[in-house]
C-alpha cells in the first residue's frame, strides 16, 4: 500500500512532467504565430471582381 508521502510525490512527478512536455509546444506555437504577425501584412485584403455586362 502506498503512504500519503509516496503519493503526493508521484502526483508532483506527473504534474512536473507535463508542464515539460507542453513547454516546448507553447514555445513552438508561440514563435510560430509571432513570424506570421512580423511577416504578415495583419490585414486580409479582398479582390473584388466582376463580370462585363454584355449589351
Amino acid at each position: 500500500m502506498l503512504s500519503l508521502s509516496d503519493v503526493i510525490l508521484l502526483v508532483k512527478k506527473i504534474l512536473i512532467g507535463i508542464i515539460v512536455a507542453v513547454i516546448p509546444f507553447l514555445i513552438i506555437l508561440g514563435g510560430l504565430w509571432i513570424t506570421q504577425r512580423v511577416l504578415g501584412s495583419g490585414e486580409v485584403q479582398t479582390q473584388i471582381t466582376t463580370k462585363p455586362v454584355k449589351p
